[in-house]
């Protein structure tokens, strides 16, 4: 096995192993999983993997006869023509081998382009024989290429050429299982076998050497390049997530692995001296006296309350008093240098324009710290006592606390007021909305590929291109995608899908009124009956503890239930069970025991549970389009809060 080793250097709200921390990391693209890491690539193995041995020095001629060989006689023509004309542009350059040539050739590098360069006046039948030829070179290991050089070129089915080539039984294996997994989409399985050739022809190895960090190296490659499908803008996707499923499923990796990418690379929960080190303190031993501080504190709050508690100490406190004045060395704090960080804490440190609402959490922070040194004084002087100053924040400080309380309370009111009338709009859109994509689907599914139809009025046109040929041809329920009178294409399929999980979460979150967070965490086992004495039976919504650290028992109005039926009646289609998933907590930083979640969905590669985030998104996205034709929406969004308001209202 190679070493698999990891470095973090930045951390975000997710929970990553931190098994592997060795090397300096690489920066990922920015994104909301943003993460910052280097994974050891497989070692170079002891005995060459390539099906013919070793050919980095081979003549060009022998090269030329394997690819004749193994060849049909109606393409061996065009490969032995794309072979010439790539090996004469290597030789052209120094080197003792085809790879050393090809890297002094540039080909290897990060903006490498496609090999399709070197066709003359750009000709595309010496574009498409450069890149057949391209793909012999590295299937039988003549070239190992970057993961830049290789994606720098788009083959016509290189995973099944390298199979073939390779005849591995590990490998044939591989692919057996990937055809077998049900969970993936045609699509996504050739993009699992692909994943998997990339990274050992990338890495020079044979699948039996493909360790979990070897994977990883290839995909955080593909992830920093943006050569991920979907990846755009913000969107910094990692690859193969299909494939290490599939190979954690079929045991190919280490019994303790993760059943996931994201969950081998997420840490879970910082320790106290991480969450400190966060914030610049160069104070050492102020520094030291915050982590005993929190580490005593720990054992009495839960891990948001924790994090919050360090942010306020370190960060909206010491680091600030420290920014003011550099040579403080303890707690006796000057009125002057008190009102300077008073004021200093009445703007977010990320916008100085924006005003802080109430920083009276911070000062209650604060003043418990002072408050606790002066108590634990008493019991162990020798620990506590040299910190003990008078605390800066006086009574007065905190007063309007309650008026505070009350403005909130108003401005809440203000927002159910504004709201209140508008809910009927939203529901009616939202509910028009996934009506007419289930009719329009059911519509679609009736007619082939290119021909026109008429739903409700409306013309459109199943699409007919080379994919959807394929789909059709190969999968069971191949996606539906339809052309409108505007001319753009829509997944309907897709659409539905995602309109079908909007109604979902709205009907259960305004019949229901709970948490966002109790939203997500709802499960199969959250349904419960009752039987009263006469023989009537109650549907009850069994709600995990969560703010309030109670579960509650919410009996289900007919609207609720109907809801719930319907995410079981998708979950369950075709007499499959709802799926058992692992869900990460945001808050608390920590992975859940399997489970079979309500609120699941295939997304792309990876089946999982929806986050709290997706539904904002798309209570948002349905806001949007509402305000476009009716004007009480502009700039007026709902949140699942909102829906709590509501029902209580």
């Amino acid at each position: 096995m190679a070493d698999t080793t990891i470095t973090q250097d930045t951390y975000t709200g997710r929970n990553r192993r931190t098994n592997y921390r060795d090397e300096p990391f690489i920066p990922a693209p920015a994104s909301r999983f943003d993460t910052s890491i280097k994974a050891a690539p497989a070692a170079p193995p002891k005995i060459h993997p390539g099906p013919f041995g070793d050919l980095s020095r081979a003549p060009a001629r022998e090269i030329r006869g394997l690819v004749q060989w193994d060849v049909r006689p109606s393409n061996c023509n065009r490969h032995l023509l794309g072979l010439d004309q790539l090996f004469e542009h290597l030789n052209q350059h120094p080197g003792a081998t085809w790879q050393e040539r090809w890297q002094a050739a540039g080909f290897d590098a990060d903006d490498a382009p496609s090999i399709g360069v070197l066709a003359c006046n750009g000709d595309r039948y010496s574009q498409s024989y450069l890149v057949s030829a391209l793909r012999w070179l590295f299937c039988l290991r003549v070239v190992q290429p970057s993961v830049a050089g290789l994606r720098a070129n788009k083959f016509n089915d290189f995973a099944g050429t390298f199979r073939k080539i390779h005849n591995d039984r590990y490998l044939n294996q591989f692919f057996k299982a990937v055809d077998s997994t049900e969970y993936l989409r045609d699509l996504h399985k050739t993009r699992a076998k692909f994943d998997v050739t990339a990274a050992l022809t990338t890495q020079g190895i044979a699948l039996e050497d493909l360790t979990p960090s070897a994977l990883l190296h290839y995909s955080v490659e593909s992830r920093r390049l943006g050569v991920v499908p979907s990846s755009t803008g913000r969107t910094g996707r990692f690859a193969a997530l299909g494939a290490w499923q599939v190979l954690h499923t079929m045991g190919h990796f280490p019994a303790e692995t993760p059943p996931t990418l994201r969950a081998f690379i997420y840490t879970g929960q910082r320790t106290v001296t991480q969450l400190v080190d966060r914030y610049p303190i160069r104070h050492s031993s102020v520094r030291q006296l915050l982590i005993d501080y929190l580490t005593r504190r720990q054992v009495e709050m839960d891990y948001v309350s924790l994090e919050g508690l360090a942010r306020r100490l370190a960060s909206q406190f010491w680091a600030k008093i420290e920014k003011i004045s550099p040579g403080q060395q303890d707690f006796g704090l000057s009125l002057d240098l008190y009102d300077q960080w008073r004021a200093e804490i009445q703007v977010w440190d990320r916008d100085s324009t924006k005003q802080r609402q109430d920083p009276s959490n911070i000062l209650l922070a604060v003043r418990g710290f002072y408050m606790d040194l002066h108590t634990w004084s008493i019991g162990e002087p020798e620990r506590w006592a040299q910190w003990v100053a008078p605390c800066p924040v006086r009574r007065r400080d905190l007063k309007g606390f309650a008026q505070r309380k009350r403005e909130v309370n108003h401005r809440m009111a203000e927002r159910v007021r504004a709201r209140q009338p508008l809910l009927p709009t939203l529901a009616a859109h939202i509910e028009t909305r996934h009506e007419y994509l289930i009719g329009l689907l059911h519509a679609a599914r009736q007619v082939a590929l290119g021909e026109p139809f008429t739903y409700e009025g409306r013309g459109y046109r199943r699409t007919n291109s080379e994919r959807d040929q394929q789909r059709e041809r190969k999968e069971t329920n191949p996606a539906i995608r339809v052309v409108g009178v505007d001319g753009d294409a829509v997944d309907v399929t897709a659409a539905e899908e995602t309109a079908f999980w909007e109604w979902a979460q709205f009907e259960v979150l305004r019949h229901s009124g709970i948490r966002i967070e109790e939203l997500v965490e709802l499960t199969h086992l959250s349904i419960r009956q009752y039987q009263r004495p006469n023989g009537e039976v109650i549907a009850l919504l069994v709600v995990a503890p969560s703010k309030t650290e109670r579960e509650r028992v919410i009996p289900m109005s007919a609207d609720l239930f109907h809801a719930i039926a319907q995410i079981i009646r998708r979950l369950t289609t075709n007499g499959r069970p709802i799926r058992l998933l692992s869900r990460y907590d945001p808050h608390e930083k920590t992975w859940s025991e399997p489970m079979p979640f309500l609120f699941q969905r295939q997304s792309g590669t990876l089946h999982g549970v929806m986050s709290p985030t997706t539904v904002l998104h798309m209570l948002a996205r349905s806001c949007e389009e509402l305000a476009d034709a009716n004007p009480a929406f502009d700039d007026l969004t709902f949140t699942p809060h909102d829906f709590r308001r509501l029902v209580s209202a």
